[in-house]
C-alpha cells in the first residue's frame, strides 16, 4: 500500500512541477504567474517530500536496505536538488543579489526536473510499466 502512495505522490509531484516550471517559462505576460508558479512548485515539493516519507516507510516495514537501487540513489539525488531550488526560490524573492540567484533557482531547477523525470523513469521500468 505504501509504495502505491509513494507512485502517486510522485507522479503528482511531477505533474505539478512541469507545470509551475511551464508556468514560468511561458505564462510571464500574465500578471499572476509568479503566484501560481510558487504555489505549484509548493504542491510539487510537498508532494514530493510525501513520496519520500511514504518509500521510507515502506522500505523500513519491509526490512529492505535504503538506497540499495539506481532508482533511490536518483530519487535522493533529485530530492535534494528539488529542495535547493525550492529554497533558492524563496530566497531570491528577498536577496541582495536577485540575479544571481535566479540564476542559480534556475539552473538548479532544470537539474531537479531532469533528475525527477529521471528517477519517475527508473521507477516505472522497474516495476515493468516503462
Amino acid at each position: 500500500m505504501l509504495i502505491l502512495l509513494h507512485l502517486t505522490f510522485m507522479i503528482a509531484a511531477a505533474l505539478c512541477l512541469l507545470a509551475g516550471v511551464g508556468i514560468a517559462m511561458f505564462g510571464r505576460k500574465k500578471r499572476t504567474w509568479l503566484k501560481m508558479h510558487k504555489n505549484l512548485n509548493t504542491a510539487g515539493f510537498s508532494l514530493l517530500a510525501a513520496g519520500g516519507v511514504a518509500v521510507f516507510a515502506h522500505v523500513t516495514a519491509s526490512g529492505g536496505d535504503h538506497l540499495a537501487a539506481p532508482h533511490a540513489w536518483f530519487g535522493a539525488s533529485a530530492a535534494l536538488l528539488a529542495a535547493l531550488t525550492f529554497f533558492l526560490g524563496y530566497y531570491s524573492l528577498r536577496a541582495a543579489n536577485k540575479q544571481a540567484v535566479r540564476a542559480v533557482h534556475r539552473w538548479s531547477g532544470r537539474l531537479a526536473l531532469t533528475a525527477i523525470l529521471g528517477t519517475l523513469a527508473l521507477g516505472l521500468s522497474m516495476i515493468g510499466i516503462l
